[in-house]
């Protein structure tokens, strides 16, 4: 249901089963329709089209008094669902009209539903109409967001937001102008309120997921160097956030104009992030972390400039795992040590979930993994409570739960023989044991491949084991 928001309404609420009820033909707006979008033929005042006349009444009233959110909110939702039953036809002869006064409403100031929801009809009615506008439209908030000044936080933010949905849908057709984004988010991160930084962030993380890799390298270079520069270090939380799902989106489209170089720094950076006081930034940069340094040991998979793949001669991150995974949780110390533990555990299983998923790593080869997470234990003599469960988690999570039937089988064998090695640490051993259990829970039987390995390695184990 939505509120009437036509002048001569009642302003009651009608029922669930009325429909919008459109202006009356002495109206303003019911005359406007009746002249038609370009002043010729009358267009059908449809249920989408007498909503986009009660959107154009809205906004043509904010000059003189701020809408009411409620109001705006109730007459969004119902513009998206008519944007849902109307046939094509009559979303293009009302989208120039629609598009202006979501446009409008936005660049007035609108809390953050109002935004959302506004953007988001914005999207949907370039694609269900006419996609040619989609240039014009983004070219349009792009000029807005140059132009304007020391503009209302709400209003930048609304724009920004509007733009980086029709990057999310359409970004492929308009990647011309990210270079001109990725300066108006720049400008958008000196603004003092969080919010335009954060939406300003998700802008470009919108921009880039949704250019898919194909922008200038110009571009890409700048969009790194706001969020390296002010992104990651924010005083806000929520815009550490952002710039973490930033990086991310960088590794998602195969890390445009950046090089080894850039790779590790932004590496680093995710690991220093995972001693943030706010558990939604470690997460954040644990996920990012995972995703950069998968691109990084699939040299394949990186973009060079103008969106090209690189070729097969590209430098793979050979020390990547062992410099931003293993040595930082070994070396971990201090107040901040179980954060930047739990960090890295969830760094590794994003890891390998990269690796398997987006660049077809089978499960067959995680395994050859396995023996690096377990590295992390070998230097302790002593159990650590606290990093066997870390570990644990990375094998059950990262590897197990990934293997099909016939790989826990193969992986269950892989690790028994594992444990015939003298050079184990007690640590290891406990949670290769731990781990074997779990696997053969899994399974739900013992293959006989593993049962040699049971009577002999596995007894021993745990003969030796109870002697120390």
């Amino acid at each position: 249901s939505t509120l009437d928001l036509h002048p001569s309404g009642t302003g009651k609420r009608p029922s669930a089963q009325t429909p919008a009820r459109p202006p009356a033909p002495s109206s303003p707006t019911f005359r406007m329709a009746k002249r038609g979008v370009a002043g010729g033929e009358p267009i059908p005042l449809s249920r989408f089209g007498a909503l986009v006349a009660q959107l154009e009444s809205v906004v043509a009233s904010a000059r003189q008094k701020p809408p009411d959110a409620l109001l705006c909110f109730d007459l969004l939702s119902e513009l998206s669902s008519a944007l849902d039953e109307a046939p094509k036809d009559t979303i293009q002869l009302w989208q120039r009209k629609c598009e202006d006064a979501l446009q409008s409403l936005l660049v007035f100031g609108a809390c953050r539903p109002v935004r959302r929801l506004a953007s988001s009809a914005m999207g949907r009615i370039i694609q269900k109409g006419d996609a040619i506008s989609v240039y014009s439209r983004a070219s349009t908030l792009q000029g807005w967001l140059v132009d304007v000044k020391r503009a209302d936080p709400m209003a930048c933010a609304g724009a920004a937001q509007c733009l980086g949905e029709i990057y999310h849908l359409f970004g492929r057709k308009i990647t011309a102008g990210l270079i001109e984004t990725s300066n108006i988010v720049g400008k958008l991160m000196k603004y003092h309120e969080d919010f335009v930084r954060q939406d300003a962030l998700l802008l470009l993380e919108n921009a880039l997921e949704g250019s898919g890799g194909g922008g200038s390298g110009a571009a890409y270079l700048e969009a790194f160097r706001i969020i390296m520069r002010g992104g990651i270090s924010d005083k806000s939380y929520i815009v550490r956030v952002a710039a973490a799902r930033c990086l991310k989106a960088f590794a998602n489209i195969g890390g445009p104009g950046l090089g080894m170089a850039e790779l590790d720094t932004s590496m680093s950076c995710c690991v220093k992030g995972l001693e943030d006081n706010v558990s939604a930034v470690r997460d954040s940069f644990a996920e990012a972390l995972g995703a950069i340094l998968a691109l990084a040991v699939n040299p394949d998979a990186q973009v060079t400039k103008g969106g090209k793949k690189q070729n097969a001669s590209a430098k793979k991150f050979d020390d990547g795992i062992q410099k931003h995974l293993i040595l930082p949780f070994v070396k971990a110390n201090g107040a901040n040590a179980k954060k930047l533990r739990v960090g890295l555990s969830l760094s590794w299983v994003f890891f390998l979930q990269m690796i398997h998923m987006k660049y077809g790593t089978l499960d067959s080869e995680l395994q050859n993994y396995a023996v690096q997470v377990m590295e992390i234990l070998q230097g302790n003599g002593s159990p650590d409570p606290h990093a066997l469960a870390c570990v644990l988690y990375v094998l059950r999570v990262g590897f197990a739960d990934q293997m099909t039937e016939p790989t826990q089988g193969e992986f269950l064998v892989f690790l028994g023989k594992k444990l015939e090695s003298s050079n184990y640490s007690a640590p290891t051993r406990v949670t290769t044991l731990r781990i074997l259990s779990y696997l053969l829970r899994s399974l739900g039987e013992v293959p006989s491949e593993f049962k040699d390995i049971l009577d002999n390695t596995v007894v021993a184990a745990l003969s030796h084991s109870s002697a120390n």
